[in-house]
């Protein structure tokens, strides 16, 4: 049996026990015992894996007769060894015939080394799993194309490192490999999600590639239970449907049903745009729109005052941007002027968030090397006027918040939801100070536009109407009841809310430790409580009484609802956490101080603020499909963002 640890189904394969093997795709168990037909049917029928005995015959020769072996060269130093081929014999040294002569004396002999030591050992299936591994994750981490393994000079790299290991094709890569790590990521991230996401927050967008091919991405979001944010990509898919509201929630819909998420999603985050808010309340899906794209709207709406100056500038910079020798000379008065690393100026990208204040700030920034480079130029854009400057660094100013706190909100490693509230109460009161500083009527027009549409806008107002939202906040460790106690009814609304749902759980989990004491079966007549009874007649006797008797004492008493109150209370009577400090690992501390406040904690603070996930995936399935990789098909863009964004 162990030359056939040496087949190719064994790297596919993990051995239990002697007579039973696991699939490492998709976790069943099959027998094997004397031989491996059974596993080979099993990869042949369900993967479509082909492990033919000739298959493994010249991969097993490529591994015994490669070319590159590598031959000791210190035979020079070794002691020559006597020849016993043919009738000729080697002369024995003096010292040799001494040895030989005194039978009492052992001679101290070099052990040679056998022919074995010069042959390259064939590779173990457990070290060729290790090297396909490593392997694989360039294309699904680095996004390489698949036939980079019939590059020469990457062969000969590989062919370095180890002799042994033979690359397999792009063939082999494309239909075998990538399948197969696919699947098996399928059935781990599935056993991962219904482990330990109890309530999930989904986001979903839409997205066409540079091929005019439409995708759609489906992302969760939740906290396990050691109250880390984990995320996990349902799929990414093509969708070539009109994007009515019904067509996007028939395949969120069957996405959801696919991974039993239904009824564990509390909310489900998206753009604004009109048929997916549509889709979301066909599915009765709790949602609310992306809170940086909201802001993006706001700025945008609000930067139409002064389109014409923008217009200006970017003209400015797409001038330095085609011409070399406009580039060149700004770099070189740059560099003439002292400064080390000289900058380019940075374009506007209407579909960025943040792109028109990263282009002014940049702009600003080289406005002395702007101005010098502009008057040597012969064919130059009209320059800015000075008031024109002045306006510009004052929109840095106004526009640096929106930046700020888009760039906090959309943040994926830790939770956002909660601080929507914070941000949105913090941008329109930065805007009531900024109204009142001495700026350019012309950029106070800007603030005042700004404060008008975030008051104005509906999406904006129904953020703190939001119980979601509410929620995610007071239980924030960070933030708690603070951002509502500039309206009493909210902050009771709010407190009377997580009350409310603190009961609930309370009164399930009494119910469920009654029923867990009613299941507990009576002693049996041979038990050693029963004999007691014996021995000491009707009166029970037992070392446990007296603490039985005082731990009943002690029960929790008071209702559900009481109880609620009180947790709730203690909560709030704790310090404030810092705002640079992770609240999920203040849970994960305090779980045992609140038995209770801590699962609608974990139940509620899974819920991101933006769609953001979606957008990266996005942003990486750009990089997939580009001109080089123009033949790729769709099912593999998928499996290969599916690997790359759940392998970790």
């Amino acid at each position: 049996m162990d030359n056939n640890r040496y087949s190719s189904v064994w790297e596919h394969f993990t051995i239990i026990d002697g007579i039973h093997a696991k699939c490492d795709i998709c976790k069943r168990k099959y027998s094997y015992k004397s031989t491996l037909t059974n596993l080979k049917k099993h990869l042949s029928n369900r993967h479509l894996i082909n492990c033919s005995p000739a298959n493994n015959l010249v991969s097993q020769n490529q591994n015994t007769h490669h070319d590159n072996i590598d031959n000791p060269d210190d035979s020079e130093t070794r002691d020559p060894q006597p020849s016993t081929s043919g009738s000729s014999m080697a002369p024995v040294s003096s010292s040799a015939s001494i040895c030989m002569s005194r039978p009492t004396e052992v001679a101290r002999k070099r052990k040679q080394t056998s022919i074995i030591g010069y042959v390259p050992k064939r590779m173990t299936v457990e070290s060729k799993k290790k090297i396909d591994g490593a392997l694989l994750k360039l294309f699904t981490k680095d996004y390489q194309p698949f036939r980079v393994v019939e590059d020469e000079g990457f062969k000969e790299f590989v062919k370095l490192l180890n002799p042994n290991y033979i690359l397999p094709d792009r063939h082999s890569i494309s239909k075998t490999y990538i399948p197969a790590l696919y699947e098996k990521c399928v059935v781990e991230m599935k056993e991962l999600v219904e482990k330990e996401a109890e309530s999930v927050c989904m986001t979903t967008d839409c997205w066409t590639s540079r091929n005019n091919e439409s995708f759609m991405a489906v992302t969760i979001h939740f906290i396990d239970s050691n109250f880390s944010l984990r995320s996990v990509l349902l799929g990414c898919f093509e969708f070539n449907d009109h994007h009515t509201g019904v067509n996007l929630s028939e395949k969120i819909k069957q996405t959801l049903d696919e991974w039993n998420l239904k009824k564990k999603v509390v909310l489900a985050v998206s753009d604004n745009a009109n048929n997916i808010k549509n889709a979301l309340n066909i599915l009765q899906l709790k949602s609310m729109g992306c809170f940086a794209h909201t802001m993006n709207l706001v700025v945008q709406s609000s930067l139409t005052l002064e389109i014409s100056l923008l217009d200006r500038v970017k003209a400015i910079v797409t001038h330095f941007r085609k011409s070399t020798v406009a580039n060149n000379k700004l770099h070189t008065y740059q560099i003439n002027n002292g400064i080390s690393q000289p900058k380019k100026l940075i374009q506007d990208v209407q579909t960025r968030w943040n792109s028109t204040f990263y282009m002014i700030s940049r702009f600003v920034e080289l406005e002395d090397s702007i101005r010098g480079t502009l008057g040597l130029l012969d064919k130059a854009p009209e320059n800015l006027k000075g008031e024109e400057w002045v306006i510009l660094k004052e929109m840095c100013q106004v526009l640096k918040p929106f930046e700020e706190a888009t760039r906090v909100v959309s943040g994926e490693k830790f939770m956002t939801a909660s601080l929507v509230i914070v941000l949105s109460q913090g941008l329109v009161d930065v805007c009531h100070k900024m109204s009142k500083m001495n700026y350019n009527t012309r950029v106070l027009d800007i603030v005042n536009k700004l404060l008008c549409t975030m008051l104005e806008k509906d999406t904006w107002k129904n953020l703190e109407k939001s119980r979601t939202l509410r929620r995610s906040t007071f239980l924030d460790p960070r933030f708690k009841n603070i951002p509502f106690l500039h309206s009493t009814s909210i902050l009771e609304t709010t407190k009377d809310d997580i009350i409310e749902q603190l009961t609930g759980i309370i009164r399930i989990e009494n119910n469920q430790t009654a029923e867990r004491n009613e299941q507990i079966p009576p002693p049996e007549n041979g038990s050693e409580e029963v004999r007691d009874l014996q021995t000491f007649g009707h009166q029970s006797i037992s070392i446990w009484d007296t603490i039985d008797r005082n731990a009943a004492e002690v029960l929790p008493t008071g209702t559900s609802t009481s109880r609620a109150i009180i947790e709730v209370q203690r909560y709030l009577e704790v310090a404030i956490l810092q705002r640079n400090n992770d609240p999920l690992n203040w849970w994960r501390e305090n779980s045992y101080n609140y038995p209770y406040l801590h699962i609608l904690a974990k139940r509620t603070l899974c819920c991101l603020g933006t769609s953001v996930p979606c957008e990266r995936v996005f942003s990486k399935a750009g990089l997939i499909l580009n001109d080089r990789r123009c033949r790729l098909k769709n099912d593999k863009v998928k499996m290969l963002l599916f690997l790359n964004y759940n392998s970790n």
